[in-house]
């Protein structure tokens, strides 16, 4: 899906010092501000949620491992091996840049080509320094290439979860138990977080909705980053809201949170391959997750958004021409109807 920039709520450039910019700099170009504020590329107006994590950053970054290599062809090179590819979604695949440790490499695959990427400038984007880290992006070419933000932790689901669902809603292979265990041990992991885990999230879903126009990005689960060591539950990959669908509810809440934790469109193929014990856990497992949700979410004032995911897998089904979204989401709602109603 298409990363939304957060570009809301700037700081004034003025009150920040320029650090010494590495000699590739002349690729970027600067960025007037639609709300009539003056900015400077590489001044630390972009600043993000507690983290320095900007364009400038990320140029000092790359010319420290890279020194004076042109940065797209560091692109090129990068996404032409490999073992830096990291994962797909629908649209995009992720790549992580040898060496850079806080940065990652976006390119959708329908607008992006080379020869786009030689042509046109990569330009900085904004950021929010109110907004927490959703893997937001801080420069694009505006052909299908991002630099986003790393959100560190591990993936929620399958590796390349998109090809494996469409592969099991076309009929061209089952589920395995090897990869029901796998979703299972992650949903019970993720179970047995602190409610703090839970209330941070929903904070931060706050604060998207307060600061930004982004929508979370629902369909994918591994938009979920776990990340054990230190309790925290991420999102990554945000994008424009449904309002063109005449939606009136809520884009991002209660029902966010539940759907990227439980993914409805492979819990009930996980629980019919599990045993009966399993299967019970399973269940707990889910159930322990909607009640801490239920309570971060009441915290922090979040709505349910059933409505608006609803639009969401009409509109997956669309798109992909298939039908198994819509009805996988409505089973899902049946199975828990008494927690979410």
């Amino acid at each position: 899906m298409l990363i939304q920039p957060i570009s809301i709520g700037y700081t004034n450039p003025n009150n920040y010092k320029t650090k010494n910019i590495p000699t590739f700099i002349p690729e970027v170009q600067k960025q007037s501000s639609s709300i009539n504020q003056s900015y400077a590329p590489f001044l630390y107006s972009n600043i993000s949620f507690e983290q320095k994590l900007n364009y400038c950053d990320f140029l000092h970054e790359l010319h420290k491992i890279h020194k004076n290599k042109s940065i797209k062809n560091i692109v090129l090179s990068t996404i032409n091996n490999k073992e830096n590819y990291i994962g797909s979604g629908f649209n995009a695949d992720v790549y992580s840049i040898p060496g850079i440790e806080n940065y990652l490499i976006r390119i959708e695959r329908k607008n992006f080509n080379p020869k786009s990427l030689l042509e046109n400038p990569i330009i900085p984007e904004l950021q929010n320094e109110l907004a927490p880290n959703f893997g937001q992006y801080i420069a694009c070419n505006d052909h299908g290439f991002f630099i986003t933000k790393k959100v560190h932790g591990k993936s929620h689901s399958l590796p390349n979860w998109s090809e494996v669902i469409k592969d099991l809603e076309t009929n061209k292979r089952e589920l395995k138990y090897k990869e029901a265990e796998l979703i299972l041990n992650k949903i019970v992991n993720l179970s047995e977080f602190p409610q703090k885990s839970y209330d941070d999230l929903a904070q931060n879903i706050q604060k998207l909705n307060k600061y930004t126009k982004c929508e979370i990005d629902i369909m994918n689960p591994n938009n979920l980053i776990v990340d054990d060591e230190n309790k925290t539950i991420n999102i990554i990959d945000l994008w424009y809201k449904h309002s063109e669908n005449g939606s009136v509810a809520p884009f991002n809440g209660v029902d966010s949170m539940v759907n990227l934790m439980l993914d409805p469109l492979t819990y009930d193929k996980v629980f019919n391959k599990l045993s009966f014990k399993l299967q019970d856990k399973l269940t707990e497992s889910a159930q322990k997750i909607i009640d801490k949700i239920l309570i971060a979410s009441e915290k922090y004032g979040l709505e349910r958004n059933r409505e608006n995911a609803k639009i969401i897998y009409k509109d997956i089904d669309k798109n992909l021409d298939i039908e198994f979204a819509t009805p996988a989401y409505e089973k899902f709602l049946e199975t828990f109807a008494d927690k979410l109603a």
